[in-house]
Formats: C-alpha cells, sequence, structure tokens
C-alpha cells in the first residue's frame, strides 16, 4: 500500500516505554518498545522515511522535580540528557533489528552521537536511515513535543505522529466527564484556543505546527500497528490540520 506520506516524525513519550531501572534483561523484554519499533522498521522498509523522536519521561519528570525545589533549567537539561539515554538504547535495538539508523543530538556529545543540523539529517533520511533525534530542542521552558514539531519543520516532514497514553482529542476530559466525546478532527486554532484543556501537547508545538501547515496525527501506543495503519493513511485517534470547526 502506497503511503499518503513521503516522511513523517514519530514522536513517542519516554513514560509509556519501560521503566528504566538499568537493567538490560528490562530494556530487552519491553514489549511495548519492540512492537514500536517492528512498526518503525516496517515502514522504512515500505520507503516511507522516519524521524524519531523520544521523550524522558520514564527516566526524569522535568515537572515532579520542579515541584520539589529543582530550577526548571536544570530539570529540563536533566531531562534532555534524559532522551539520550532512551535514544541511545533505541538505536541499538533497531541495529539489532537490521533497520540502519543515525543518531543526532540537540547539544555536542562527539563521544556518542553528531550534533543535529537539517541538511545532516535530511541527507541520511534521504539515504534510507531512520533519523533518532535526541535532546529536545536544547534549550530548557520547552517540552519534547516541541522538539518533535521543529525537526518536522526543519525536515520538510509530510505530518508529526504523535504517540501518548490516551486515544486521541477529546471534547472534554474523559476522565472527569462521563459523555466525553473523541474528536477525529480537531483544527489548529481549535487546539490553540483550547491548549489549556489538551494535555497531549504543548502551545508551542501546535504553533508551531499551525504555522508550517504540519499535521499532527495523535493516537494511542496501544493501538494495534499505529504507526503503520496511520502511516498508510489510516482514521487512527485524532488528525489535527487546517479546516473549520474542531
Amino acid at each position: 500500500m502506497a503511503s499518503p506520506y513521503k516522511r513523517v516524525v514519530v514522536k513517542i513519550s519516554g513514560n509509556i516505554l519501560y521503566d528504566f531501572h538499568g537493567t538490560a534483561s528490562e530494556i530487552e523484554q519491553d514489549d511495548t518498545l519492540t512492537n514500536l519499533l517492528t512498526q518503525i522498521k516496517s515502514c522504512q522498509q515500505q520507503g516511507v522515511e522516519l524521524v524519531l523522536v523520544f521523550g524522558g519521561g520514564n527516566i526524569c519528570r522535568g515537572r515532579e522535580m520542579v515541584n520539589v525545589g529543582v530550577k526548571r533549567f536544570t530539570a529540563d537539561n536533566i531531562g534532555m540528557l534524559a532522551t539520550l539515554i532512551n535514544s541511545l538504547l533505541v538505536r541499538e535495538k533497531l541495529t539489532k533489528m537490521g533497520a540502519r539508523c543515525l543518531l543526532l543530538s540537540s547539544f555536542r556529545i562527539d563521544s556518542m552521537c553528531r550534533q543535529f543540523e537539517p541538511y545532516t539529517a535530511a541527507t541520511a533520511l534521504g539515504d534510507g536511515q531512520i533519523v533518532i533525534c535526541a535532546g529536545g530542542t536544547g534549550t530548557p521552558f520547552v517540552t519534547t513535543d516541541s522538539a518533535a514539531a521543529l525537526r518536522g519543520v526543519q525536515t520538510d516532514a509530510d505530518a508529526v505522529i504523535k504517540l501518548t497514553n490516551v486515544d486521541g482529542l477529546y471534547d472534554k476530559d474523559p476522565d472527569k466527564y462521563a459523555d466525553a466525546k473523541l474528536l477525529r478532527f480537531a483544527s489548529y486554532d481549535y487546539c490553540v484556543e483550547h491548549h489549556k484543556n489538551i494535555q497531549v501537547m504543548d502551545l508551542s508545538a501546535f504553533n508551531l505546527c499551525r504555522i508550517h501547515r504540519l499535521p499532527i496525527h495523535v493516537a494511542s501506543f496501544k493501538e494495534p500497528n499505529v504507526i503503520t495503519r496511520i502511516v498508510n493513511g489510516g482514521t487512527v485517534g485524532t488528525l489535527v490540520a487546517e479546516g473549520e470547526g474542531r
């Protein structure tokens, strides 16, 4: 099946992956991570160019650190390092699976990987490699959602796939309201206007995608074959794009 997208960014929240306790067996036996990476490899074999952005919440939750007195910029710096740890492990697993990939970091760490630069990333994508982008944006006070949107713009991606623990955007909080309805489509304007009630992405990410007309697919990582289905034009979760109404 031909994909409607040539190049996509896949943003995967760190806290939906393995709980990091430093043991190799936990990482190797993480079925959720293996399943997602298998889908990514399948899309690569199909000819879709993929940029991966991983969060670091399974290792460090910046918000929680701030709540106990850590300065925000320090917590964010620790969080960016956490995304590098996740990305190094993902590179290892993808390589073992036979998928060609390149790890780039927003900040210099020459002994481990190269620094992100749009031309380098685009060249690797064109060569059929999966590009893993670590380190967020390289600056504090924004989340890895903003990093995913930024990398999407910088690499001329056709869409961002945001995988989280909810199955899309709702018109109200589904944990509080039994009649909350899943939105299959939401406009950029709706998401920006209601960003305080939409917890799946931050305002700067929505704004950046709106400015550059970069579609966002919000879906649950628990959905079977979620990545391959979206890449091949399937209706999964919520599509955020230019349009009228919600």
